[in-house]
């Protein structure tokens, strides 16, 4: 399977109203840090390109946009191959994100141990 083939949900997987679920915003991100092309990526994404604009400017949106952010001021990708994030990868960032976001990690010390 490429990286542009599309599978539906799952059943038991909830889709948001909007359309947005993990995986289309993963394909999304993942689109625009191969093209740089805001349109280029939603199309990847099989959703507009202006919803895509709308997420970005949501609340719930602010990792996405952090992340969209991120690809573009990263460097161009050059004619050297880089070694991508794979999906598990970039699934333990954005979890990792969420619970900073969310406060989890303010319980722990400068050292890293929980405090009591």
């Amino acid at each position: 399977m490429s990286a542009f083939d599309f599978r539906p949900p799952a059943k038991n997987q909830r889709i948001r109203r909007d359309g947005w679920t993990a995986e289309r915003q993963l394909r999304f991100l993942d689109g625009l840090a191969r093209t740089r092309n805001v349109r280029d990526a939603a199309a990847h994404a099989r959703i507009s390109r202006e919803s895509a604009y709308r997420l970005r400017d949501r609340r719930e949106g602010a990792l996405f946009a952090l992340l969209w952010d991120r690809i573009l001021a990263s460097a161009p990708p050059s004619e050297v191959h880089i070694e991508r994030l794979s999906d598990g990868q970039i699934m333990r960032l954005l979890g990792t994100l969420f619970r900073r976001e969310r406060g989890d990690f303010a319980d722990f010390s400068a050292t890293g141990s929980k405090s009591r």
